[in-house]
């Protein structure tokens, strides 16, 4: 373009909507939390489809050491190695927390004579 040409006009993209976020509410990740006795569970369905633990490990390309830890409990794996291991195996080692409501109480709260004596 050179000095003096005419000015090309630049529309001005769309843009899309995006979803709001309320900065008030915090935001709730969903938190996982392992299973009791996830190592048995990791130790039975390996052996169900006849593997040893040298030969899941090679498969799952970790060390047998970190598995073998992992299944005596003794470690409790990351958020991906517990994904690969739950994919492999067909299993779930993770569970989310339930959130459950705190139960009122029915029956009121009534002062006693012990609540409003002083003893000297």
């Amino acid at each position: 373009m050179h000095f003096g040409e005419g000015i090309i006009e630049i529309k001005p993209e769309t843009i899309e909507k995006k979803e709001k976020i309320n900065l008030l509410q915090p935001y709730k990740e969903e938190e996982l939390f392992f299973v009791e006795n996830y190592g048995n569970l990791i130790i039975e369905a390996r052996k169900k489809i006849n593997l040893s633990r040298k030969e899941f490990a090679k498969k799952i390309k970790e060390k047998e050491s970190v598995i073998k830890r992992i299944e005596n409990e003794e470690m409790v794996p990351d958020d991906d190695l517990a994904e690969k291991i739950e994919r492999f195996l067909e299993i779930k080692l993770r569970k989310a927390y339930e959130e459950k409501p705190i139960e009122k109480k029915s029956k009121k709260m009534e002062l006693t004579v012990g609540d409003v004596v002083e003893i000297k």
